[in-house]
């Protein structure tokens, strides 16, 4: 067993599922300590946290740019920098150490501790790296040119959460042999499956950025022609206030907004949906090439999922699989495409026989291993 693995994690909720469930758990198992740089307080929990995790928290992280990078930077450096004991490996998700170049403080943890890096990327980083600036393609060259590309140089190794972060890394010279391609792959399936109800949900937070007036549409569509419930999954009435044209979704008893919830809860609500929805927004690469939880919660869900087919991450793997369905955002008529989803009921049955028989391909236990593999080769090279 390897001695200590540092994994900073930082501005992610402390049991996030793609650095507690997807990094922190694992390395449990592969390192006899595991150095958890968070930003949240782990509460009061039994059980869920292996005994060889140490916590390191460096306080709330700003949402705002100025702050964090002024202000909670220099606390979360610090805190890594001020360690004192050997660390063999450390493993970044995102850029969580601020924006003041990133790649010099790589290089100076590196010269500190003598241990190998590896970046974890959970999205296509030069498009979402100021969550409180609006994108434009100018900031994203910028972005790649000047943070993102100088921090990625540093490590030594990559997991890409899709091949078109994949190919960003490709293109900075770095060695395809150096990246593993990871989605978010689900962690858990639900206690137990449901006979499924004429119902229809969003899966996710609901917000500004992911096409509420087009999931309002599918949910007038929905409830009016085919007396469906339309259900939010993981966003609150509160939440959702100002992100619709009007407000007859708040009052209308066929739609529930069931707000957050513990994970094997939320599964188990969307196990019960006859379909599933997700990001209706598609102007961002970010976007269109990604590989959230929520899709593969929704396929090993055994619900059948619905996206614009614009996501080609996602489409490509619906299609492969034969599990899901696509309509056109770029087509005017793409709620006539709805229809045809909805009234084909011999379809439905063969993607949901297909889900059946490939659900736990699309979990994290099936792919744990390839995980550890590729850490244990890259702390083998010199």
């Amino acid at each position: 067993m390897l001695n200590t693995v540092m994994v900073i994690g930082s501005g992610h909720p402390y049991f996030d599922k793609r650095v507690f469930s997807k990094s922190v758990q694992p390395l449990s198992k592969l390192f006899a300590k595991v150095l958890y740089v968070t930003a949240a307080e782990r509460g009061k929990v039994q059980g869920l946290v292996p005994g060889n995790i140490e916590d390191i928290s460096v306080g709330n992280m700003p949402i705002k740019t100025i702050n964090r990078t002024l202000q909670w930077d220099r606390i979360h450096r610090s805190a890594i920098y001020n360690y004192d004991k050997p660390i063999d490996l450390i493993v970044l998700h995102d850029i969580p150490i601020g924006y003041v170049f990133p790649g010099a403080f790589l290089r100076r943890i590196k010269g500190k501790f003598h241990c190998k890096i590896v970046i974890d990327l959970h999205e296509y980083l030069p498009e979402c790296l100021f969550p409180s600036i609006p994108t434009s393609d100018f900031l994203t060259l910028i972005d790649d040119k000047m943070i993102v590309g100088p921090y990625l140089k540093e490590a030594d190794g990559y997991f890409a959460v899709c091949d078109f972060v994949q190919e960003y890394i490709l293109r900075k010279g770095i060695s395809k042999r150096k990246i593993f391609v990871l989605p978010n792959y689900a962690h858990s399936i639900p206690t137990n499956y449901v006979e499924k109800t004429d119902s229809v949900g969003f899966v996710g937070r609901l917000n500004r950025f992911n096409g509420p007036e087009r999931i309002a549409k599918i949910a007038k569509t929905v409830i009016e022609e085919y007396g469906y419930e339309f259900r939010f999954i993981g966003t609150s009435k509160e939440g959702a206030i100002g992100l619709f044209g009007d407000d007859w979704l708040f009052s209308h008893d066929k739609v529930t907004f069931l707000g957050m919830l513990p994970y094997n809860e939320m599964l188990y609500e969307i196990s019960k949906l006859k379909f599933a929805i997700s990001h209706f927004e598609v102007t961002a690469k970010n976007t269109i090439h990604s590989l959230p939880n929520k899709f593969f919660d929704c396929i090993v869900s055994k619900t059948p999922i619905i996206i614009p087919s614009q996501l080609k991450e996602q489409r490509k793997i619906l299609e492969e699989y034969d599990i899901g369905y696509s309509v056109d955002l770029d087509n005017n008529q793409w709620i006539q495409e709805l229809r045809g989803v909805f009234t084909n009921q011999k379809e439905y049955d063969r993607k949901s026989h297909n889900i059946e028989k490939h659900y736990r391909e699309f979990l994290w236990d099936s792919h744990e291993r390839e995980y550890l593999n590729f850490i244990e080769r890259i702390m083998k090279t010199e």
